[in-house]
């Protein structure tokens, strides 16, 4: 049994020792950035029992990835028009009671931000992010247990962050699998945006084939591959479009038969052009705000 867990921890060194480096630049100022440390051996999945899921670890502010327990599955929803952070976990909390479930079976959020910032910028946005996460005990141990995408759009910018979407687990409703992946930035393992300041197409050609291998090593240490998503999202607001033909629409598998989703937006680091996304849903519902 030991053998097996070594194994299994070596086949994930690569892609926890990337996750640890960007959730440490990302992680709360103060007491709880001083607990961030790089992950060593930290178990394979954590189970978040109340909730409902396994999580795949990656750092305090958002995970690798979830899987429900037998017999639950994923729902997915869009919140219209947005609603404020201030009012978004509220907002959550009141649709998972409307349910009969626990806070703790929120496992995704996505939200919209108005601007793109800096590092230390973003650490102090994610400071009562984390701790939104630590009152609804959506942490296990030093790690969250929510999947979460952030990105800021071209257009239309919201005055302040918001919420645009969130996933939770909930009793299954069908037999097929489903799963929550966090969207990834072309942001590589040492915290280092890819390609940066290249934006011509080779400069996003990288940006995106770094983003496409993130998410396909998450998937592969879920046991999950692409033909599994139902949702693909691609945040970017570049001219990509041979690089979707050319190089996205051929990794995805079977998951492009159902479509890709096109946001007009951008991670939310300065400097940085892409973030990817995907999840397996049988359930989308549209919540208004």
């Amino acid at each position: 049994m030991h053998q097996q867990v070594r194994r299994k921890f070596d086949s994930r060194r690569e892609f926890l020792t990337a996750a640890a480096a960007l959730a440490a630049s990302v992680a709360p100022l103060g007491r709880a950035h001083a607990q961030q440390r790089p992950i060593i051996n930290p178990p394979a999945l954590l189970d978040n029992e109340a909730g409902g899921y396994r999580v795949l670890p990656a750092g305090s502010v958002f995970c690798g990835g979830v899987v429900p327990h037998p017999g639950r599955e994923i729902v997915h929803v869009l919140v219209t028009p947005w609603v404020p952070m201030r009012d978004a976990w509220s907002l959550v909390q009141a649709h998972l009671s409307a349910q009969k479930l626990p806070m703790q079976a929120l496992c995704g959020m996505e939200l919209r931000m108005p601007q793109q910032l800096e590092w230390q910028g973003f650490r102090e946005f994610n400071a009562p992010y984390s701790e939104q996460l630590r009152k609804h005990r959506l942490i296990l141990g030093n790690y969250s247990a929510v999947c979460r995408t952030n990105v800021v759009p071209a257009a239309d910018k919201p005055a302040e962050a918001v919420l645009h979407a969130f996933s939770y687990c909930a009793p299954a409703q069908g037999r097929n699998t489903t799963f929550c992946v966090s969207g990834t930035a072309d942001i590589d393992e040492r915290g280092r945006i890819v390609a940066a300041g290249d934006v011509t197409a080779a400069g996003m050609r990288a940006r995106l084939q770094h983003c496409v291998n993130a998410i396909t090593e998450r998937l592969a240490q879920l046991e999950l591959d692409w033909n599994q998503a139902t949702h693909v999202d691609l945040c970017v607001a570049r001219d990509v479009d041979n690089l979707i033909g050319e190089l996205l629409v051929p990794a995805l598998g079977g998951a492009a038969r159902r479509g890709l989703r096109v946001h007009h937006a951008r991670p939310p680091i300065v400097g940085s052009e892409v973030e990817l996304e995907c999840r397996s849903a049988l359930r989308e519902l549209v919540l208004p705000g």
